[in-house]
């Protein structure tokens, strides 16, 4: 090999390539380019601009970004039936470009690729924003630090028109059309001068700072929306990956009914991020739960999910007490675990609270103090809306003792409570409900290089400390629960313990066949608990002992 084959292919790395399906398609035509430790291809398919500024933070973490060449936008104005604005979308473009200037990520933003308005394909899209939305990057992308690649200048000809020689369709680039627009990116990302930015020395504090907004950015109002009871759930119509959230805030297609259709076997499943991740309501698990069950003979099985984002066991107990027990289920799976230890660790510190209490009651506090009239007149800012919390953060955890041996027991102290206040709403409302231990990367013995990047050493010493206790307290409620007849412990922590294969990709969410095994494990535990309910009724109960009393038929004699 020769030395110039040796050198790298941009002068920095690695990239990552983040986009929706231009980016997934351009990264998939030519894998030689985006494989290797330099490249890091990240376009998802389907991807809105504001599922992309959720992700972007974690993926450039997760790799090492150095640099970074997005296009967004292009998927949100192109798929029938969604519902996108100019506003909406430049909120999500100054989100992913702010955060990448802030983690000291070399930025080259794309414009997004012309269409013809006139074809066919584009009739009742919203095409208009396409110009809209470059001329915005056009103007503002250097605000940001950020690079601006003018794909729109390549592949369009007359009045802005994707030219008919890049596109068969009008609208999606062929191969000569994503040939122009790798030639364009190459071009700009292979530039001479151009320098991978180098954070400035940070001080112990600002380098927590920097911790926390990075968390920051993850407290979003789509996926936690203030509920009654339960501190939060979805927001009513918001999209969890392209799902929507029911009117009730949670990812069933329809809403469930207070009154239980006759004949229907219904189970509801309540969990954290793990119980809503999939993609569409059928890859969840209580959606591959309810295939299974129907599979298995039960045909009007009908499997609700009441997931809810960063949920607690405690915010999970609440929501079965105020709203759950009055639909007649037959059983409520509860899955539970990893959000109670690892919210406390990087948002609110204190052992039981729930995911983002302190930012609520603080701002509620600095806003509504009748005390205090300046909250009214200081015209908070958002970066003093950060310094306000963050402040509040560091409080707090000086308050508690954060990361002492005390705290972390505080932390078990008060999951353990929840679970015993689930098997009292289990015993009290006759309702069987099945506690899981949910899966955790932590157990699972052959570890992917992904796999073993999930987070700190500090912190998954951390977590494997308080994950041994929560298992040890879920063995002896297996054993010693007070209420046996309806309640169930299950410890699923280490459903993957000798599984080779790549599983998890943080600490623990899983891929779809992961998720596959999980669901059937959980499917045939439902079932016990249906048939150990059922034998629990009164008809059953008098059938048994009727049969205890019929006294044995003689046998036929041989001669019969």
């Amino acid at each position: 090999m020769s030395p110039v084959s040796d050198k790298p292919l941009f002068p920095l790395g690695p990239i990552l390539f983040f986009g929706d399906s231009l980016t997934a398609d351009l990264t998939a035509e030519t894998p030689d380019l985006f494989s290797g430790p330099q490249t890091v291809a990240r376009g998802i398919a389907g991807q809105s601009t504001r599922d992309m500024a959720r992700r972007l933070r974690s993926d450039i973490a997760l790799y090492g970004a150095k640099g970074l060449h997005l296009i967004g936008g292009r998927d949100d104005i192109l798929t029938p039936g969604r519902t996108v604005s100019l506003d909406g979308l430049v909120a999500d473009l100054t989100a992913m470009l702010r955060d990448a200037r802030d983690l000291h990520v070399r930025t080259w933003v794309g414009a997004i690729p012309p269409v013809d308005p006139a074809a066919p394909a584009a009739a009742g899209l919203p095409v208009a924003l396409i110009g809209a939305a470059n001329a915005w990057l056009r103007e503002h992308a250097g605000d940001y630090g950020a690079l601006f690649i003018d794909y729109e200048a390549v592949l369009a000809g007359e009045g802005g028109v994707l030219r008919p020689a890049f596109s068969h369709d009008g609208v999606r680039l062929n191969a000569a059309g994503s040939a122009v627009l790798r030639a364009a990116m190459m071009a700009a990302l292979t530039a001479p001068g151009v320098e991978q930015i180098w954070a400035p020395p940070e001080t112990e504090d600002a380098a927590r700072r920097r911790k926390f907004l990075h968390h920051f950015g993850y407290l979003d109002s789509n996926t936690r929306y203030p509920s009654p009871f339960i501190q939060f759930a979805g927001k009513p119509g918001a999209s969890h990956y392209g799902v929507p959230f029911d009117a009730d805030g949670f990812l069933n297609a329809t809403p469930i009914a207070e009154r239980k259709p006759a004949g229907e076997t219904r189970i509801l499943v309540v969990g954290d991020s793990t119980t809503i991740d999939g993609g569409d309501i059928a890859n969840t698990l209580p959606g591959r739960i309810e295939r299974i069950l129907r599979t298995d003979g039960l045909g009007r099985a009908k499997v609700y999910n009441f997931g809810v984002m960063s949920s607690c066991l405690t915010q999970m107990t609440h929501l079965i007490w105020s709203r759950l027990v009055t639909y007649s289920p037959d059983a409520i799976l509860v899955l539970s675990g990893s959000t109670d230890l690892f919210q406390p660790w990087t948002y609110d510190p204190r052992p039981g609270h729930p995911y983002n209490a302190f930012i609520t009651q603080r701002l509620y506090d600095h806003f509504f103090d009748t005390h205090d009239p300046r909250a009214r007149e200081d015209g908070l800012s958002y970066d003093a809306l950060i310094t306000l919390i963050y402040e509040e953060l560091k409080r707090l955890r000086a308050e508690v003792g954060w990361q002492s041996p005390g705290w972390e027991d505080a932390i078990v102290h008060h999951y353990e409570r929840a679970a015993h206040r689930l098997t009292k709403l289990s015993h009290d409302h006759a309702v069987p409900i099945i506690s899981v231990l949910q899966p955790t990367v932590l157990r699972k013995r052959h570890l992917t290089e992904v796999e073993r990047g999930v987070a700190s050493g500090a912190f998954l010493a951390y977590l494997d400390r308080q994950y041994a206790k929560l298992e040890a307290f879920t063995a002896e409620l297996t054993v010693r629960r007070p209420y046996r007849r309806t309640f169930t412990a299950l410890d699923l922590s280490g459903i993957f313990r000798d599984r080779e294969a790549g599983t998890f990709y943080d600490i623990v969410h899983y891929d779809d066949p992961a998720r596959e095994i999980v669901a059937t494990r959980l499917a045939g535990e439902i079932r016990g608990a249906l048939e150990r309910a059922r034998a629990r009724t009164p008809l059953e109960r008098a059938r048994r002992f009727l049969g205890r009393l019929s006294p044995a038929r003689p046998s036929a004699s041989p001669g019969a």
